[in-house]
């Protein structure tokens, strides 16, 4: 069996290694944190506050930190953010060994985890347009998406395993482990990411610069505002996945460990999809807004089934139709933004995305308790539909063809 092209570039399977052992301990370490949080509170409401002080701070971080991203190093920017991320993990592993009772180490590792998010993702999918061609940027992205949710996919379930036998502390030891070897294998990888000097500047006029891309180009804008409604809907049940595998399916942590896995095990499949499915169908806009479709769908469904197996087969097959949206959306941006502006327009793009997904953690919280569960996963579930619907009546998903060609003048 040859290797893919891809995969033989040095340079992107760097990013890639780097990536996955990332992502594992990160799966991890969510549902450590989550489960450990829900079982000492029994509370909704306080899984949405370490949800909560994951997003809010992040949000100021990002919102001063976006424009200056085009004048540092990527590849120093992803190695700082795994070392302060496997740090806050160390510190609260060796505090709730010494001091089990306390609650403080969860709400950091959010923290920090939250204030290093808004940098590490616009680095690095910034990275990927210069250190892979145009056309292999779809496949790229596919390939990046669905091996990281190889990660998420082994992480949960061995998560929810530790947790039953360890209690959820030494996954804490884990996480810090998988984060500082992913900044080991970022450090001493080729990457060279042939970034231009860019001038300095002031911080507004950085800030403005990358918004006047997404007024000339409303397309971007669009996607991104619906990439925010379903952050709305996932940071509702961000807050009650644990919950409702235990309470409404009457689950254990291993199920919910299977559940969190079940939409990386679906993306998987779906992002081996979509290279074959995006050369053979034309129409890109119908691929994009019936994935959205799919997924909202599949929370209704949700809303509705009584068994953890069947919830754990529907996560599975929101998983598969994720990546035709995710997938081209971000190579889409990768495309159309000039490269000196790559960082703070994906930086931009990423802040409209996650402003709503505080909200919707927070109504999560607060509504889980009193309106109930399944009317939240049906109602979110019809929002979503509904925006997709709407989508195929836009100009600017119609003219989608056009923008998704750019390449073609390079």
């Amino acid at each position: 069996m040859t290797t893919p092209p891809l995969l033989r570039q040095r340079p992107f399977l760097s990013i890639l290694l780097g990536q996955l052992v990332s992502e594992l301990g990160a799966a991890l370490g969510t549902l450590a944190t989550s489960w450990l949080i829900f079982q000492a509170t029994g509370s909704y409401t306080a899984v949405g506050g370490l949800w909560l002080l994951y997003f809010l701070p992040s949000l100021v971080l990002q919102l001063i930190a976006g424009p200056y991203l085009d004048r540092w190093e990527k590849k120093r920017v992803l190695v700082f953010c795994q070392w302060m991320r496997g740090g806050a993990f160390c510190l609260s592993f060796a505090v709730l060994i010494l001091w089990p009772e306390v609650q403080w180490p969860f709400y950091l590792t959010s923290l920090v985890n939250g204030l290093i998010q808004p940098l590490y993702v616009p680095a690095s999918q910034s990275l990927l347009p210069s250190i892979v061609k145009k056309e292999e940027l779809v496949s790229a992205n596919a390939t990046l998406d669905g091996v990281l949710r190889m990660a998420m996919i082994g992480g949960p379930v061995l998560g929810g395993a530790i947790v039953v036998a360890l209690e959820g502390t030494w996954v804490l030891a884990l996480v810090a482990m998988s984060f500082w070897i992913s900044g080991l294998l970022l450090l001493y990888s080729p990457i060279q990411s042939g970034e231009k000097k860019v001038e300095k500047q002031p911080w507004i006029t950085m800030f403005l610069a990358g918004l006047h891309v997404f007024r000339e180009q409303p397309l971007l804008l669009w996607l991104g505002v619906f990439l925010a409604v379903v952050q709305f809907a996932v940071g509702i049940t961000l807050v009650l996945t644990i919950p409702y595998v235990v309470d409404e399916l009457s689950g254990t942590s291993l199920h919910v460990g299977l559940f969190q896995a079940g939409f990386p095990l679906g993306y998987l499949l779906g992002a081996l999809l979509v290279p074959p499915f995006s050369a053979r169908y034309a129409q890109k806009h119908v691929l994009m807004l019936g994935s959205i479709a799919i997924g909202g769908a599949t929370f209704v469904a949700l809303g509705l089934v009584q068994h953890v197996w069947v919830a754990i087969a529907i996560e599975v097959i929101a998983g598969i139709a994720a990546p035709f949206f995710h997938v081209h959306s971000t190579s889409l941006y990768q495309r159309s933004v000039p490269p000196d502006l790559m960082g703070r327009v994906l930086s931009v793009r990423l802040l409209i995305m996650r402003l709503t997904m505080p909200l919707g953690v927070w109504l999560g919280g607060q509504l889980g308790e009193s309106l109930g569960i399944r009317p939240l996963y049906i109602g979110m579930g019809l929002l979503i539909v509904a925006i997709a619907l709407l989508g195929l009546f836009l100009p600017y998903f119609r003219a989608m063809q056009q923008s998704y060609h750019i390449d073609k003048k390079f």
